[in-house]
């Protein structure tokens, strides 16, 4: 079966009534089977929990012959000087704030990749719904003269294999898109722990939890994040002291400020090309938001196991801690520390009701539950969306 002709921009599917006959490989755009739960034009606002969309990965190809956007071709040649094999390399559009997205056009297929919430803005705090993210994307590409990523239409086409040395049909059909094709896209969503010591002790408990024994768990910038699947082909996901990566990026001092007092911890999901094709979410036409919600729970339900041992030990500043472990445990400390250390450690335990200098310690440290409550965070009124100077 041949792919049909291109379909209406994405959120704008064409219209057709219910009684007008339908067109080969035309599909309706119901509320089930549109990504978006809606039919009407992206909305001007980001979405509701349970997620925002950061990065998008994706492209389209056009029987059109559109400019050539890129930064150079890469070649490769064989050992007679022949040429084997060229591709262009993705031209980088710069934003306001030092941000900036990946695009390219080789004259027929149109590639972006780029964290769309955070192009042309200070910070993504709070980011986009999916449509819009891809009505952003979409005004880029108009600049550069390129077509916009629609959803397309929906065919068939017959499942084939090898078999003695030819293609056979197995008899089963495959779908398709015409429009464009996902590689990658994250899912974000926010929390807060109340305050900073309280999301610091939970990031703490997190490193310690897998989220299954095959995908394990690691901690990374003095525990500042914790993530599961590094370097996985499918699916990665990761937690981290949102304040922390502002502050280290230069991002005003109120919004700082704010994820400090709120405790704010930030969850992602990353999934890639294996993932969306295994979930039947690589066409832009294809993808269920609802597939992505399930998954996303899926994945943020090691955050809900919020309550956990703590002992007094943990409110210790980071250098005193590991030495007040060891001391409680029956360790020689000054034996195996230099008197200088051993005596500022012991100024600074001081004041805690810990006296390294005594031989045992009489005062005993049980551990307590403490019950760390998150909840979604949704952007204050003051929280801008379309900063004056962005691009």
């Amino acid at each position: 079966m041949t792919l049909l002709q291109l379909a209406q921009p994405f959120g704008r599917p064409e219209a057709r009534s219910a009684d007008e006959p339908a067109k080969p490989g035309d599909v309706l755009v119901t509320r089930h089977q549109s990504f978006t739960g809606e039919t009407a034009a992206p909305s001007e606002h980001p979405s509701d929990p349970p997620f925002f969309v950061d990065w998008l990965s994706l492209y389209q190809s056009h029987e059109l012959d559109l400019p050539v956007i890129d930064d150079g071709q890469v070649i490769g040649v064989d050992t007679a000087g022949e040429l084997v094999w060229k591709t262009c390399r993705k031209k980088r559009l710069a934003g306001s704030f030092e941000t900036s997205v990946a695009i390219r056009c080789d004259g027929h297929t149109v590639t972006f990749e780029g964290n769309v919430s955070r192009f042309g803005r200070t910070n993504n705090l709070w980011g986009f719904s999916l449509t819009e993210c891809i009505r952003r994307v979409n005004d880029l590409l108009a600049k550069l003269g390129l077509p916009p990523f629609t959803m397309g239409r929906k065919s068939w086409r017959p499942v084939k294999c090898h078999q003695g040395g030819s293609m056979l049909n197995t008899g089963d059909i495959q779908e398709q898109w015409t429009g464009a094709r996902l590689t990658r896209i994250d899912l974000t969503a926010n929390y807060g722990a109340g305050s900073i010591g309280d999301a610091r002790a939970y990031m703490e408990w997190l490193a310690t939890q897998q989220h299954s024994a095959r995908v394990k768990v690691d901690t990374h910038a003095d525990g500042e994040t914790v993530d599961w699947g590094r370097g996985s082909r499918r699916i990665y996901a990761k937690c981290y002291l949102k304040s922390a990566e502002l502050r280290r990026h230069g991002a005003p001092d109120d919004l700082v400020q704010y994820c400090d007092d709120q405790g704010v911890i930030r969850f992602e999901l990353t999934l890639k090309s294996t993932q969306l094709i295994a979930m039947g979410c690589q066409y832009l036409g294809s993808l269920d938001m609802e597939q992505l919600e399930l998954l996303f729970e899926e994945r943020r339900a090691v955050m809900g196991r919020a309550e956990h041992t703590h002992d007094d030990l943990a409110d210790l500043p980071n250098h005193l801690r590991r030495t007040a472990r060891d001391y409680l445990a029956g360790d020689d400390i000054a034996a195996r520390m230099k008197k200088v250390t051993f005596w500022r450690h012991r100024k600074g335990l001081l004041p805690y009701g810990l006296d390294i200098a005594v031989k045992r310690n009489v005062i005993d440290f049980k551990p307590r539950v403490r019950v760390i409550e998150l909840r979604a965070l949704a952007a204050p009124p003051w929280y801008e969306f379309d900063e004056r100077k962005a691009a």
